[in-house]
């Protein structure tokens, strides 16, 4: 038998590991430039800037002087944009 302390001590574990494995996956995806993002939605960059300015597409993540989005959510916009111009 547990006590509640050794089970609050193990729950408090877990959730640091759920955590962890959040961070190493969103640390570990694939970053995508200005420049590809546009060329994977068939418009110019100055296009795709356009649509941050706007608020269609969410601003990229800075690494110094690198702007970069996670391929998931690279992804994403472009299953929506699909899913938008199919013919009904």
């Amino acid at each position: 038998m547990r006590t509640e302390a050794e089970n609050n001590l193990l729950e408090a574990i877990f959730n640091e590991m759920q955590e962890l494995k959040k961070a190493f996956k969103h640390q570990s995806e694939r970053r995508i430039g200005r420049a590809e993002f546009s060329k994977l939605l068939n418009i110019e960059p100055e296009t795709l800037d356009a649509r941050i300015r706007d608020g269609r597409y969410k601003k990229p993540h800075k690494d110094g002087r690198k702007s970069f989005w996670l391929h998931s959510y690279v992804q994403s916009v472009i299953l929506d944009v699909e899913s938008n111009h199919k013919a009904a």
